[in-house]
């Protein structure tokens, strides 16, 4: 009895010896973490308030620096066209001469305004005017007396005798600048708008014959501006001479080259701290290249917001994580440490990490190690089962993914000369061929989708519209119908999937056939489905058959030879594969990717029609969901 009093002593006697020093390193550790950890929080979260700060002011500056370098580049384009200077130069001896060369003149000018010429912002079929393009003509140029009277702010040609008393016109005249930037309201409206102008000088013999005028709307930048708001603090877009073009703070064209802060800027770009309106704020600045300046403010108090909240965090945490050290130290090293370390050896063994073992029955003392020790064994075997299936499911995501992006075309190169194509066909009059362009680029901006599996069934519609749009410029006789209601249009679906269905009735039902070809397309919802139908008049197709085979083909049981690519007695492709001259993507893999990304109620189903095909495309109906919009 005296023997096993003694050991229960030493026992006792060594935990404390034990737990004292671990305590002690427990306290000094924990103190030296929550100081350096609420320190670097501190820097970081500061420098990363102050750099998201600087990052909205480099995105309002590449930014609104590009505007300007747009407007600069047409002006550019009309002071060296050849031409165009033939125009303005070629002398004429009677007004009405000059009537040719006036309207083509104009229509170079109307032409080069137009700024939807890839874009997809508004409406898909009106062309968007956004900028002013006009030339004020001296009495040098052929077309002078052709010229408009009055200078108006709108895209034309025009004298410039009422623009000799305008500032900027005396300061072109005058050689202080060879290109002047200004802001200025215009027209009934008294619409904010931004100017570029600069002498149009003959290459023959110097003599100044015009003055080209670029002129924009100021919501351009003010979108901008909305894009980059800060939370706390204001951007200011000021001119040369300290008038205000935009800023969420000031008015248009309001002075304030007068505030404190402004005079101080100096050099091109910089940063400095100064208070404004009694508080200590941090002013960051950047020079454009026409002269401009764009400053960005943002009170010291909003970059230094989270060091009080972040330092009494660090200490809260500290006092009670040695609270918790000191109170569950013996127990923890006693009843636990002990428990778990057997747990985490028998989970390490080759056996259980293989799924070959399961692990030995718990018998630690502690219900809750062996709860523990039970659920972890459970969480095993359905760990084992969910990894099977992620895989199984990741690799054919894969598959069908790698599939489409082998199916579409990296569009960026092509952008580039369908962009040049559009331009030149607009600049000779060819609409037609612009129309043609605009749909290709279409169809490429909207197959890619930047790579996300969803899309909106707008940008979707706008897909196989442009692509029945290239149709039809083929097959003289096609007629489409699309009838989708406007509240489902903002609906989200499975991407790609309208595209393949008006292919195959066009290269697959109307194989033979140039006249009298219709497709019609709508949209419905059936409870909680989104029901999109494609149907065509052309030779048809055996409707439960083609479901059957969905349905075996889908389950791994293909009806047909795997690489089989002839089409069907009822003139549909097989569908695993696309036939010769289609895009390369099967019905299947449409209906796949709908099972895999909607659930396995969704996807394709055929339905018998008296005339030609019909197939549906069943979704599940997420209405009004953010989608990334099309386009590369």
């Amino acid at each position: 009895m005296a023997t096993e009093s003694a050991r229960r002593s030493r026992t006792s006697s060594l935990l404390r010896r034990l737990s004292l020093p671990i305590f002690a390193l427990i306290v000094t550790f924990i103190a030296l973490f929550a100081t350096s950890a609420s320190y670097i929080l501190i820097r970081v979260q500061n420098d990363h308030t102050r750099q998201m700060a600087e990052q909205s002011m480099k995105f309002l500056h590449r930014n609104v620096e590009f505007q300007l370098d747009t407007m600069n580049n047409m002006a550019a384009f009309l002071l060296t066209n050849p031409s165009i200077e033939n125009l303005l130069e070629t002398p004429h001896q009677q007004p009405y001469e000059a009537v040719e060369d006036f309207f083509s003149l104009e229509t170079n000018l109307q032409n080069l305004s137009l700024l939807s010429l890839l874009g997809g912002s508004g409406s898909r079929t009106d062309v968007q005017q956004s900028y002013i393009v006009a030339v004020a003509l001296e009495p040098e140029s052929g077309l002078y007396a052709m010229a408009t009277d009055r200078f108006d702010p709108v895209t034309g040609v025009f004298k410039s005798d009422d623009l000799r008393n305008q500032p900027w016109y005396r300061q072109l005249d005058g050689g202080d600048s060879r290109t002047v930037w200004w802001g200025q309201r215009t027209g009934r409206s008294d619409m904010a708008t931004i100017y570029l102008a600069t002498k149009k000088t003959s290459t023959k013999d110097g003599r100044t014959i015009g003055t080209v005028v670029i002129g924009a709307d100021i919501g351009s930048i003010r979108s901008l501006f909305e894009n980059a708001a800060l939370k706390n603090g204001y951007h200011l877009l000021i001119d040369e001479s300290g008038q205000v073009i935009y800023s969420e703070r000031y008015g248009f064209l309001e002075p304030v080259g007068e505030l404190p802060y402004v005079r101080s800027l100096s050099g091109a770009e910089g940063s400095f701290a100064t208070p404004i309106d009694g508080e200590r704020n941090r002013v960051m600045y950047e020079r454009m290249n026409n002269g401009w300046q764009l400053l960005t403010v943002v009170p010291e108090s909003h970059l230094n917001r989270y060091t009080l909240a972040i330092s009494a965090v660090g200490a809260v945490t500290a006092a009670a994580a040695l609270l918790v050290a000191g109170l569950w130290l013996r127990r923890i090293v006693v009843r636990v440490t002990v428990p778990i370390t057997r747990l985490v050896s028998a989970v390490q063994r080759p056996e259980v990490l293989a799924f070959e073992e399961a692990l030995p029955e718990p018998h630690s003392g502690i219900d809750e190690v062996d709860a523990l020790n039970r659920k972890f064994a459970s969480m095993l075997v359905t760990m084992h089962g969910l990894i099977e299936k992620s895989f199984a499911e990741k690799m054919e995501r894969r598959q069908l993914q790698l599939e489409l992006l082998q199916a579409q075309i990296n569009p960026h190169f092509l952008y580039n000369t369908l962009d040049l194509i559009n331009c030149r066909a607009i600049m000779s009059g060819d609409l037609e061929t612009s129309r043609i362009v605009r749909s290709l680029a279409n169809v490429f901006r909207y197959g890619l989708n930047r790579g996300q599996p969803w899309i909106s069934l707008e940008c979707e519609i706008r897909q196989v519209e442009a692509y029945l749009h290239i149709q039809r410029m083929m097959m003289e006789d096609l007629q489409v119908d699309i009838r989708v209601p406007e509240e489902l249009l903002s609906a989200s679906i499975v991407h790609f999937c309208l595209q393949p269905l008006a292919e195959n009735a066009i290269v697959h039902g109307f194989a033979g056939r140039t006249s009298g070809c219709r497709i019609e397309i709508d949209a419905r919802l059936e409870g909680e489905a989104l029901v999109l139908r494609v149907a065509d008049n052309g030779v048809g197709c055996d409707a439960e058959e083609r479901n059957r085979a969905l349905r075996e083909l889908a389950g791994g049981q293909p009806e047909q030879p795997e690489h089989s690519e002839q089409p069907d007695a009822t003139g549909d492709p097989p569908l695993g594969e696309a036939a010769q001259g289609g895009s390369g993507y099967g019905t299947l893999n449409v209906h796949r990717r709908i099972q895999l990304y909607g659930g396995m109620e969704y996807g394709l189903r055929y339905v018998p029609a008296d005339e030609g095909a019909c197939v549906e495309v069943v979704l599940p109906y997420r209405p009004n969901l953010p989608v990334e919009p099309g386009g590369a």
